[in-house]
């Protein structure tokens, strides 16, 4: 196994894997468990190197539990026997102790994990696919596109989101400059933003354009806020720093001499002494290689039964990003049951033994008829 930048990669793969999260490790996990040879996972940065990047503070929606022992899976674990709430002693975890859970993960599995590479890009070669890296070219039969979205923050189509300070670009609320902060938009960013800055001493009026997903309540966590950010929204409610406006459409930002004036579509404006905070959401992880997806009107990446490409056999997607009929595999709980299905179809084409998988099954970890994600049933 590899976690620096010094062994050698060999110039052919079976899988290659890029991005060392949660979906990127997850799903060599179940490579590895199949004996399907070859498997590299490349990173460009550290393992979990988008959660090392989160605000301080900030921490997994879903809480983390040791209850292996009552045959379930810890809801942020990558794997059905491994558990960050039992290696961290954390029940939400901010992004430092994950990214650590995850780097131990790595080791504990003895999975092929090279850092320090950069993929700048694809093409199909031959009978398979060569990566353009910063250092050079790799040859794969396969490639499992693992890179999540927090790297591609978007401001949303906002006219002048120049004069703003996305939500991923904050390293810690308290280095946020004024006693008066907005931020635009009022999902799960948006409150933790909110909370953050709160925490910080500061008062805070979080403007979100459509109806408040504060009071929703959609059964699917995709769609609404989080039992952990409403608990903690209503705790620092109660203190007075925090305002909340719904139906606030912002539509522009414009510099004048006492700050920037925030623009909504029906008229009002509030005037910012500092930059606003952006809770405008993450453009998709696939840019480096979208020319080989093709995309709904969402913007999410079309992809065949088996997680594939539509347009590129042999380039699958593994992570938040992965969507059939509307449903969002957006959390690790949940896009981890498609690890399994990237699995089967690597294993077919490669003729591998596929009956390790049927552990998956056991442990709530392959989901393969999405359909118990409809809104009547919400099981997933």
């Amino acid at each position: 196994m590899s976690l620096s930048e010094d062994r050698r990669i060999p110039d052919h793969v079976t899988v290659a894997i890029v991005g060392a999260g949660p979906a990127g490790l997850g799903v060599a996990r179940v490579l590895r468990d199949l004996a399907i040879p070859d498997v590299w996972v490349l990173e460009r940065g550290r393992i979990g190197q988008s959660f090392l990047r989160w605000p301080s503070g900030t921490r997994l929606l879903t809480p983390s539990f040791p209850v292996n022992v009552f045959g379930l899976t810890d809801l942020n674990a990558i794997s059905y026997d491994s558990s960050p709430g039992w290696s961290l002693k954390r029940e939400h975890p901010d992004g430092g102790r994950y990214a650590q859970y995850l780097e131990q993960a790595a080791l504990a599995f003895g999975l092929n994990v090279a850092c320090g590479i950069e993929v700048l890009g694809l093409e199909p070669h031959g009978e398979g696919l060569v990566l353009r890296t910063d250092r050079g070219e790799i040859g794969a039969d396969f490639v499992i596109w693992a890179c999540g979205q927090f790297g591609t923050p978007s401001d949303g189509g906002l006219i002048g989101a120049e004069l703003a300070r996305h939500y991923a670009a904050v390293g810690r609320w308290q280095d946020v400059p004024g006693d008066e902060v907005f931020v635009i938009g009022g999902y799960e960013s948006g409150i933790d933003a909110a909370l953050g800055l709160a925490r910080a001493g500061k008062r805070v009026t979080v403007l979100e354009r459509g109806a408040a997903p504060w009071q929703d309540r959609d059964k699917d966590p995709s769609r609404a806020l989080s039992p952990f950010t409403r608990q903690r929204l209503d705790v620092a409610m109660k203190g007075g720093a925090i305002t909340l406006i719904d139906g606030a459409e912002v539509v522009a930002l414009e510099e004048e001499p006492g700050g920037i004036r925030i623009l909504a579509g029906d008229g009002r404006s509030w005037l910012s002494s500092h930059a606003p905070i952006l809770a405008t959401g993450f453009a998709s992880g696939t840019a480096p290689v979208s020319g080989w997806f093709d995309y709904d009107e969402t913007g999410l990446p079309l992809l065949t039964p088996q997680d594939e490409s539509t347009e590129l056999p042999g380039l699958f997607l593994v992570g938040p990003e992965v969507s059939h009929n509307g449903h969002l595999f957006c959390f690790i709980y949940k896009f981890r049951q498609r690890f399994a299905v990237v699995a089967r179809a690597i294993a077919g084409r490669v003729g591998a033994d596929t009956s390790a998988l049927e552990l998956y099954r056991a442990n709530n970890m392959y989901l393969d008829d999405p359909t118990c994600c409809d809104a009547d049933k919400c099981l997933c």
